[in-house]
Protein backbone atom coordinates (compact mmCIF):
# COMPACT_ATOMS: atom_id res chain seq x y z
CA UNK A 1 0.00 0.00 0.00
CA UNK A 2 1.33 3.49 -0.67
CA UNK A 3 1.22 6.39 1.39
CA UNK A 4 1.12 10.05 -0.35
CA UNK A 5 2.30 12.93 1.94
CA UNK A 6 0.82 16.23 0.76
CA UNK A 7 -0.49 19.45 1.71
CA UNK A 8 -4.30 20.75 0.09
CA UNK A 9 -6.28 24.22 1.25
CA UNK A 10 -9.93 25.26 1.95
CA UNK A 11 -11.60 28.51 2.35
CA UNK A 12 -12.58 29.12 5.39
CA UNK A 13 -14.30 32.22 5.19
CA UNK A 14 -14.78 35.09 2.30
CA UNK A 15 -15.67 39.16 3.08
CA UNK A 16 -15.12 42.28 2.15
CA UNK A 17 -13.34 45.61 3.93
CA UNK A 18 -14.86 49.08 2.86
CA UNK A 19 -13.43 52.34 2.72
CA UNK A 20 -9.92 50.89 1.73
CA UNK A 21 -7.66 52.98 -0.75
CA UNK A 22 -6.40 50.46 -3.38
CA UNK A 23 -2.73 50.37 -3.54
CA UNK A 24 -2.62 49.86 -6.80
CA UNK A 25 -5.19 52.12 -8.84
CA UNK A 26 -5.40 54.60 -5.55
CA UNK A 27 -8.80 54.27 -5.78
CA UNK A 28 -11.24 54.46 -2.86
CA UNK A 29 -12.87 51.26 -3.12
CA UNK A 30 -13.91 48.08 -1.49
CA UNK A 31 -11.12 44.79 -0.71
CA UNK A 32 -12.07 41.29 -1.51
CA UNK A 33 -10.63 38.88 0.58
CA UNK A 34 -10.30 34.90 1.41
CA UNK A 35 -9.09 33.32 4.15
CA UNK A 36 -7.46 29.65 3.70
CA UNK A 37 -6.23 27.40 5.99
CA UNK A 38 -3.34 25.19 4.59
CA UNK A 39 -3.36 21.35 5.96
CA UNK A 40 -1.26 17.90 5.99
CA UNK A 41 -2.76 14.73 4.19
CA UNK A 42 -1.53 11.66 3.67
CA UNK A 43 -3.71 9.84 0.91
CA UNK A 44 -6.37 12.35 0.63
CA UNK A 45 -7.19 12.15 3.91
CA UNK A 46 -6.30 15.37 6.29
CA UNK A 47 -4.88 15.12 9.52
CA UNK A 48 -3.88 18.37 10.44
CA UNK A 49 -4.16 22.30 9.77
CA UNK A 50 -0.73 23.58 9.52
CA UNK A 51 -1.48 27.52 8.69
CA UNK A 52 -3.78 30.30 7.27
CA UNK A 53 -3.24 32.54 4.53
CA UNK A 54 -5.16 35.52 3.55
CA UNK A 55 -5.60 36.37 -0.60
CA UNK A 56 -6.71 40.03 -0.68
CA UNK A 57 -7.99 41.68 -4.18
CA UNK A 58 -9.53 45.29 -5.39
CA UNK A 59 -12.48 44.63 -6.27
CA UNK A 60 -12.32 48.26 -8.56
CA UNK A 61 -9.26 46.85 -10.89
CA UNK A 62 -9.80 43.50 -9.68
CA UNK A 63 -5.81 43.08 -8.98
CA UNK A 64 -4.58 40.71 -6.38
CA UNK A 65 -2.48 42.43 -3.86
CA UNK A 66 -0.01 40.99 -1.71
CA UNK A 67 -0.65 41.91 2.18
CA UNK A 68 2.53 43.63 2.01
CA UNK A 69 1.48 46.15 0.14
CA UNK A 70 -1.61 47.25 2.45
CA UNK A 71 -1.29 50.15 5.07
CA UNK A 72 -1.50 49.08 8.91
CA UNK A 73 -4.73 50.24 8.81
CA UNK A 74 -5.93 47.55 6.81
CA UNK A 75 -4.19 45.11 7.98
CA UNK A 76 -5.56 45.93 11.51
CA UNK A 77 -9.45 45.73 9.74
CA UNK A 78 -8.29 42.32 8.33
CA UNK A 79 -7.16 40.98 11.21
CA UNK A 80 -9.90 42.29 13.31
CA UNK A 81 -12.67 40.85 11.00
CA UNK A 82 -10.63 37.16 11.13
CA UNK A 83 -9.74 37.23 14.61
CA UNK A 84 -10.05 33.55 16.29
CA UNK A 85 -11.10 32.34 13.05
CA UNK A 86 -10.20 28.70 13.43
CA UNK A 87 -9.57 25.55 11.14
CA UNK A 88 -12.76 23.51 10.53
CA UNK A 89 -12.61 19.78 12.56
CA UNK A 90 -12.68 17.77 9.70
CA UNK A 91 -9.00 18.56 9.14
CA UNK A 92 -8.16 16.71 12.72
CA UNK A 93 -10.04 13.47 10.94
CA UNK A 94 -6.56 11.68 10.32
CA UNK A 95 -5.72 12.24 13.87
CA UNK A 96 -8.85 10.71 14.90
CA UNK A 97 -8.28 7.40 12.75
CA UNK A 98 -4.43 7.38 13.92
CA UNK A 99 -5.57 7.54 17.40
CA UNK A 100 -8.24 4.57 16.75
CA UNK A 101 -6.10 2.31 15.07
CA UNK A 102 -3.68 2.50 17.98
CA UNK A 103 -6.60 1.49 20.22
CA UNK A 104 -7.94 -0.97 17.80
CA UNK A 105 -4.53 -2.49 17.71
CA UNK A 106 -3.98 -2.82 21.50
CA UNK A 107 -7.34 -4.01 21.58
CA UNK A 108 -6.59 -6.76 18.82
CA UNK A 109 -2.91 -7.48 20.62
CA UNK A 110 -4.95 -8.41 23.88
CA UNK A 111 -7.59 -9.91 22.49
CA UNK A 112 -4.76 -12.00 20.07
CA UNK A 113 -3.52 -13.41 23.17
CA UNK A 114 -5.86 -14.31 25.33
CA UNK A 115 -7.01 -16.42 22.39
CA UNK A 116 -3.44 -18.13 21.85
CA UNK A 117 -4.04 -18.73 25.35
CA UNK A 118 -7.13 -20.59 25.35
CA UNK A 119 -6.32 -22.30 22.09
CA UNK A 120 -3.03 -23.53 23.68
CA UNK A 121 -4.82 -25.25 26.02
CA UNK A 122 -7.71 -26.95 24.10
CA UNK A 123 -5.99 -28.12 20.48
CA UNK A 124 -7.96 -28.67 18.16
CA UNK A 125 -7.57 -30.62 14.11
CA UNK A 126 -7.30 -28.36 11.50
CA UNK A 127 -5.27 -25.57 14.16
CA UNK A 128 -2.35 -24.70 12.37
CA UNK A 129 0.46 -23.37 15.00
CA UNK A 130 3.05 -20.51 13.48
CA UNK A 131 5.90 -21.20 15.22
CA UNK A 132 10.14 -20.33 15.47
CA UNK A 133 12.88 -22.56 15.44
CA UNK A 134 16.14 -21.75 17.55
CA UNK A 135 17.81 -20.80 14.27
CA UNK A 136 15.65 -17.99 13.77
CA UNK A 137 13.43 -19.17 10.78
CA UNK A 138 9.30 -19.39 11.04
CA UNK A 139 7.22 -22.03 9.68
CA UNK A 140 4.05 -23.65 10.76
CA UNK A 141 2.66 -27.46 11.48
CA UNK A 142 -1.22 -28.65 11.31
CA UNK A 143 -2.79 -30.72 13.54
CA UNK A 144 -3.96 -33.93 12.26
CA UNK A 145 -5.70 -35.48 15.64
CA UNK A 146 -5.61 -35.03 18.96
CA UNK A 147 -5.76 -38.52 21.65
CA UNK A 148 -5.84 -37.65 25.09
CA UNK A 149 -2.14 -36.56 25.88
CA UNK A 150 -0.67 -36.84 22.33
CA UNK A 151 -1.10 -34.56 19.52
CA UNK A 152 -0.81 -35.91 15.87
CA UNK A 153 0.67 -33.45 13.20
CA UNK A 154 2.05 -32.39 9.75
CA UNK A 155 5.23 -30.05 10.07
CA UNK A 156 4.71 -27.24 6.80
CA UNK A 157 8.25 -28.59 4.62
CA UNK A 158 9.02 -24.67 3.72
CA UNK A 159 10.53 -21.87 6.26
CA UNK A 160 10.93 -18.09 6.02
CA UNK A 161 13.00 -15.75 7.54
CA UNK A 162 10.76 -13.13 8.32
CA UNK A 163 7.67 -13.68 10.65
CA UNK A 164 5.25 -11.44 8.88
CA UNK A 165 6.07 -13.73 5.61
CA UNK A 166 4.99 -16.86 7.36
CA UNK A 167 1.28 -16.74 6.53
CA UNK A 168 2.56 -16.68 2.90
CA UNK A 169 3.73 -20.32 3.43
CA UNK A 170 0.32 -21.43 5.21
CA UNK A 171 -0.47 -23.11 2.58
CA UNK A 172 -2.50 -26.54 2.20
CA UNK A 173 -0.05 -28.19 -0.62
CA UNK A 174 3.16 -27.07 1.62
CA UNK A 175 1.55 -29.89 4.43
CA UNK A 176 2.71 -33.16 2.82
CA UNK A 177 4.19 -36.37 4.27
CA UNK A 178 6.36 -34.85 7.24
CA UNK A 179 4.88 -36.10 10.24
CA UNK A 180 5.48 -35.07 13.93
CA UNK A 181 3.98 -36.05 17.29
CA UNK A 182 4.54 -35.01 20.92
CA UNK A 183 3.23 -34.25 24.16
CA UNK A 184 0.31 -32.00 25.36
CA UNK A 185 3.01 -31.10 28.07
CA UNK A 186 5.64 -30.53 25.34
CA UNK A 187 3.13 -27.91 23.50
CA UNK A 188 2.43 -26.19 26.49
CA UNK A 189 6.53 -26.15 27.04
CA UNK A 190 6.85 -24.70 23.62
CA UNK A 191 4.57 -21.88 23.65
CA UNK A 192 5.41 -21.00 27.32
CA UNK A 193 9.11 -21.01 26.06
CA UNK A 194 8.34 -18.33 22.64
CA UNK A 195 8.57 -21.37 20.32
CA UNK A 196 4.86 -21.28 19.46
CA UNK A 197 3.72 -17.47 18.75
CA UNK A 198 0.78 -17.59 17.14
CA UNK A 199 -2.20 -20.81 16.81
CA UNK A 200 -4.69 -19.93 13.67
CA UNK A 201 -8.20 -21.90 14.12
CA UNK A 202 -10.64 -21.51 11.94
Amino acid sequence: MFFLLGTNSYTIKKGTIDNVVCPICRCITKLNYSVHSRYTQITLIPVFPVDKYAVVSCKNCNTSIELDELDESTLSKLALQNNNLKSPIWMFFGNFVIVCSIFYGIYSYFKFDSETDSFIKKPTVDDVYYCKDSKGYYSTFKIDKVSKDIIFATQNEYQTDLPYTIKDIDKLENYANSKIFFSKKELLKSYNDGEIISIKRN
